[in-house]
């Protein structure tokens, strides 16, 4: 089994741990462009970007009232605890295996009875200034492999695009920088009508969500030469179907900016 196949193989692992939980979770991060090319664009046969991490967020409210938080249900299987800092028990992160991380992601004004009740006190979760933006906007997809079909949801790929382009500069290092603009050239290459994706982010940047959504896509993608577009191909890395890599990577998120 290859490195990708056994990735794939422990995210629907952890879909199934988590399958009374998943109308309260929404997947967000690395796993996004798997979802959206294998389940939502019609099949679509690339190789997704990833990560080894599977991220979920929620919100304000739960759909039910759970006899177990995900922690109790987690640690009773054969996931392994991180401590955040060694000196204390909680909070901590829990890992799939021993290998990959389960990371829980809200927003500042999540209520602490949710967390405490869904999630569990003892797990580390992130809190992100408006990160509720892409929990208004997700759909749901039907995801399967083999032997089991489960609906998560997802943002809209218009949305997580968005996100990432506005709050890319925000994050804590380069490499995860790199990896954010590495999704959004994703989506702007295989979504199969790009020109919807254009009209939803435009309605978003008249409900003035994150302002500086078009400055940033200045300063890194005014020229074949900028930042930005050093970035993606480096991240990309080769092409076999495009010759001038970079020019494309240009071309689309010039597309992008002038949408706005």
């Amino acid at each position: 089994m290859t490195e990708h196949k056994r990735l794939e193989f422990l995210f629907f692992q952890v879909l199934e741990d988590l399958r009374e939980f998943l109308d309260d979770l929404t997947l967000v991060g690395g796993w996004i462009p798997f979802v959206y090319s294998r389940f939502l664009w019609n099949g679509l046969l690339v190789k997704p970007v990833t990560t080894v991490d599977i991220d979920f967020g929620f919100g304000k409210t739960k759909t039910k009232v759970y006899s177990k938080t995900i922690f109790e249900k987690l640690s009773s299987l054969d996931y392994k605890e991180h401590h955040i800092q060694i000196d204390r028990l909680y909070p901590v992160v829990l890992y799939k295996e021993g290998k990959i991380p389960i990371d829980f992601i809200t927003f500042p004004e999540a209520a602490k009875e949710v967390i405490e009740e869904v999630v569990g006190r003892q797990i580390n979760v992130n809190k992100i200034e408006k990160f509720d933006f892409l929990l208004k906007y997700r759909i749901p997809v039907k995801v399967k492999n083999k032997k089991s079909t489960y609906k998560i949801y997802c943002p809209i790929p218009s949305a997580f695009l968005y996100h990432k382009a506005a709050t890319f500069l925000d994050r804590e290092n380069e490499q995860k920088q790199a990896k954010d603009l590495h999704y959004i050239y994703f989506v702007l290459r295989y979504a199969p009508d790009i020109e919807s994706i254009f009209k939803e982010i435009s309605h978003y940047q008249k409900k003035r969500y994150f302002r500086d959504f078009s400055g940033n896509l200045d300063k890194y993608f005014e020229r074949k030469t900028s930042p930005g577009c050093l970035i993606v191909e480096r991240e990309h890395r080769e092409d076999e179907f495009i010759e001038d890599l970079r020019q494309d990577i240009f071309e689309r998120f010039r597309k992008l900016r002038l949408a706005l």
